[in-house]
């Protein structure tokens, strides 16, 4: 299998061009455009990183030589082993996409954002395979679903002074990251395709159709990872951080569902 930062470099640029597909087949011209999932990209990386530094610290990988500049230059470099956290990404994509739409001057936030959902799901599928391939992300116990990590992945340094190794390999853990790959590459599929058949173009529904069914499915998936992650109280951060996804997106399906019936019976007509 390929290196975690391979796989991890893959998903990256898996968005770039998807994001600028999805803008061509909405006829948004790519001359003003081509920049913004560049521009994503990198604040998405930045504040995975800032994520990372915040909830982890030392086991960050950042060092007391470190500035907040070299950490800002050091996010362009393909090498860098920084740790990164999913959902600062996330928000961090945002963030860079609502910069990117301010410079276009064309008011074509909920474009961007409908489209970033459906490259955002690519990324986070791929993204996937790699913590498979690093072991990190792992799951509880299961000898009948579970996957033996070696010596050289994250989930073997976390065990093993514990029972949960045996002969230089964990135990069989339930790979959790294959979980997250195959419901994240599903919504990529299943949102794509609503997109391609010009289903709806009602404003932002591809954004918090994606933020309902991701923290939907990571909401879930938490329940059976037993790897270190921050908790607040019974649930972990990524499910709090779940549970205000799925409300969102409910709360914008319920407010707006006449409208968005609507349109698709019209894409139908």
């Amino acid at each position: 299998m390929l290196r975690p930062s391979v796989i991890a470099n893959i998903a990256l640029f898996s968005y770039i061009p998807v994001f600028l597909i999805l803008l061509k087949i909405r006829s948004i011209k790519l001359s003003k455009t081509w920049f913004a999932p560049i521009v994503a990209i990198y604040f998405g990386l930045l504040c995975a990183t800032l994520f990372a530094i915040f909830l982890n610290g030392a086991d960050s990988s950042l060092s007391a030589n470190d500035s907040f500049f070299s950490v800002l230059i050091d996010i362009i470099n393909p090498k860098n082993k920084r740790g990164k956290v999913l959902f600062g990404g996330y928000f961090g994509l945002i963030f860079g996409l609502f910069l990117a739409n301010f410079f276009t001057k064309q008011k074509i936030f909920s474009d961007f954002l409908d489209i970033s959902a459906i490259s955002t799901s690519l990324l986070f599928s791929i993204w996937r395979l790699g913590c498979f391939a690093g072991g990190c992300c792992y799951g509880q116990p299961s000898e009948t679903f579970g996957v033996s990590f070696s010596r050289k992945t994250i989930a073997y340094a976390h065990l093993k002074n514990t029972a949960l190794v045996v002969n230089k390999a964990t135990v069989p853990l339930l790979p959790t990251q294959l979980l997250s790959f195959a419901g994240d590459f599903a919504i990529f599929l299943f949102l794509l395709i609503l997109f391609c058949r010009n289903k709806t173009r009602y404003p932002y529904f591809y954004f918090f159709a994606q933020a309902f069914l991701y923290g939907s499915g990571r909401f879930i998936v938490e329940f059976f990872r037993i790897d270190p992650r921050e908790f607040w109280g019974p649930l972990s951060m990524s499910q709090w951080i779940s549970l205000g996804l799925i409300t969102a997106g409910l709360v914008f399906f319920i407010k707006n569902r006449k409208e968005i019936a609507e349109s698709f019976k019209n894409s139908n007509a």
